[in-house]
């Protein structure tokens, strides 16, 4: 069974999200290590260091995509013979974790899938002598043909290990979320002004500039999970968190929705016209909270890639 985390941000994780997870050093690294008790002294682990739930974020695509995990040997000395693992795609794994998500929030109906199509490219991984770490890699194919509301995963466990190396219980599964770019994920610079307190105090109040990462949350909606300054721009006092954000392609401009799953107070500001220009790939949002005594009126550019 595996840890859940706060479910109310299960899935940016993300994202957030980011955005994708690359664990590059292991517990040892290539020192020995300064926790290594006696008992454990000449003995030899197999791991994956980020096992548990991570996430790679892939592109819409028709080319393979890779991605790698770090494998490494736990030892406090370092290994004297090449070592040989070999890898199973571990679909029970998978099934326990979405077991768990749905036994901690009832109202979650959906379930992962195994990525159709993903292999594992080291299907032998050797980790030389002298050495702990190496990467596997694993190619997911044709993303553009997959089904942006179906949650993907791939799950794999290490199976078999040479030179009398254990493999370690706790750390022989890893599994990778693999959520579908949507195409207003990205980097944005952007620009606002803050009003807080009514009727709006001059100090806490000002304008700013900032740049934020907008991740994947849906098909057509994307998630805001830096946290919103307000006050002078640069210390300002307090702050929110993650706002979900769902654009509605039926009109142009698009419209918008605007929710913050930790605080029901949020909203979109009446009056104003909060929506997506797809010609300039911005937006404009202007939100409210805190029943009105708190608003922000923020412009989003497009920048760069998450």
């Amino acid at each position: 069974m595996y840890k859940m985390k706060n479910m109310k941000t299960k899935i940016f994780l993300t994202l957030s999200f980011l955005a994708m997870v690359f664990i590059i050093s292991s517990c040892l690294k290539d020192d020995v290590g300064i926790n290594w008790t006696a008992s454990l002294k000449g003995k030899m682990y197999a791991e994956f260091p980020s096992n548990g739930a991570n996430t790679f974020v892939i592109q819409p695509v028709a080319t393979d995509q890779v991605f790698k995990v770090l494998v490494n040997i736990a030892t406090d000395a370092l290994p004297t013979s090449d070592i040989s693992l070999t890898f199973v795609v571990d679909q029970d794994a998978m099934e326990t974790y979405s077991d768990d998500l749905q036994a901690a929030d009832t109202s979650m109906h959906w379930r992962y899938k195994l990525y159709p199509g993903a292999t594992i490219l080291d299907q032998t991984l050797v980790i030389k002598k002298g050495t702990r770490n190496a990467y596997m890699h694993v190619k997911l194919p044709e993303a553009d043909t997959l089904n942006l509301n179906t949650k993907y995963m791939f799950p794999v466990t290490i199976s078999t290990v040479t030179g009398g190396v254990i493999i370690a219980a706790n750390k022989k599964t890893v599994l990778y979320r693999l959520p579908v770019a949507n195409k207003w994920e990205g980097t944005y610079k952007g620009k606002g002004y803050i009003l807080r307190d009514a009727p709006f105090d001059p100090v806490l109040s000002g304008n700013r500039k900032f740049n934020v990462k907008l991740a994947t949350l849906g098909p057509n909606s994307v998630v805001w999970t830096s946290t919103h300054i307000w006050g002078d721009g640069v210390g300002g006092v307090g702050g929110i968190g993650n706002w979900e954000i769902t654009i509605n392609e039926s009109t142009v401009p698009n419209p918008l929705s605007l929710v913050d799953p930790d605080n029901a107070t949020v909203g979109l500001l009446p009056g104003f016209q909060s929506r997506y220009e797809p010609s300039e790939r911005t937006f404009y949002i202007y939100a409210v909270w805190s029943g009105g005594i708190r608003q922000e009126l923020d412009t989003l550019v497009y920048y760069g890639p998450y």
